[in-house]
């Protein structure tokens, strides 16, 4: 099937919104990944959603936020995003082990993502659904790897001055990453909100467990009101700064985390590395 300039060949994905496949332009052979929003999902405000993780992707232009250069529609009316086909794996990949990862590499992998999402918030854009799966370890056999933010699908442009392109204040996001604001009804979404997240997957990577566990009920509701556990609890060892940047990234008071992205990255460059 062709869509747009490009023919379908493989799927290669597909999550709550939509299908992702791999596609191939036909004429100079430049592959891409398109992704289709769901037949049955079709409305309005999810087609805005998927129009905002174009327009928010463009406004940051940042080597690791992944590439997004197409918007279209099938004849079906179910919309689509053509954007670069990443090689590698995500980030869940190495976390569903239980296991640790090395100290080392935790301290990279946040490193560059954290550098993407400092673009990200300085272009105005909160991406509200940071978790490993949304983590991209980008693998080719000409470079090095690098890591990609993706999923930029319920990201909330901070000063927007179009329609609100967000969905109608419900909770959105995924229940085991998300801010104390985030699941409050009405709570500001702020670039804080995403911090939240980068403490409660830096937590995951470095024990190999999250902070709180549970089913999703539980689990939000630990966020609002208990306090987690230092990571060195579950790994005996760890730098006592690593501990105080996590707790402090998991405050429950917004303006109690550390200020922006590009000061934790500051903090982990002091972190003590073998």
């Amino acid at each position: 099937m062709r869509v747009g300039e490009f023919v379908i060949q493989e799927r290669i994905g597909s999550g709550g919104m939509g299908v992702v496949y791999r596609a191939v332009h036909p004429l100079i052979g430049k592959q891409a990944a398109i992704k289709v929003l769901r037949l049955e999902l079709v409305s309005a405000p999810l087609v805005q959603r998927l129009l905002v993780e174009a327009r928010a992707v463009n406004a940051i232009q940042h080597p690791g936020i992944i590439d997004i250069f197409g918007f279209g529609s099938l004849p079906d009316e179910r919309p689509y995003v053509i954007m670069e086909l990443l090689k590698g794996r995500p980030l869940s990949d190495f976390v569903r082990a239980k296991r640790p990862m090395e100290l080392e590499s935790v301290v990279w992998v946040m490193d560059q993502m954290l550098a993407a999402l400092e673009a990200a918030h300085q272009a105005g854009v909160v991406h509200r659904d940071l978790k490993p799966a949304n983590v991209f370890i980008a693998e080719t056999a000409k470079a090095s790897a690098s890591v990609k933010l993706v999923d930029f699908g319920i990201a909330k442009l901070l000063e927007s001055h179009d329609t609100p392109l967000t969905a109608d204040g419900s909770v959105i996001g995924t229940p085991e990453y998300m801010a104390p604001e985030q699941i409050r009804s009405g709570g500001d979404v702020s670039p804080a909100t995403d911090l939240y997240a980068v403490g409660v997957m830096m937590f995951q990577l470095l024990t190999g467990v999250r902070p709180f566990q549970g089913d999703s009920v539980q689990v939000m509701f630990a966020h609002m009101e208990e306090r987690s556990p230092a990571p060195s609890s579950r790994v005996p060892g760890l730098p006592q700064e690593l501990d105080a940047l996590v707790l402090q990234l998991l405050q429950k008071e917004p303006t109690r985390r550390p200020p922006s992205a590009e000061a934790v990255r500051e903090r982990l460059k002091r972190i003590p590395l073998r």
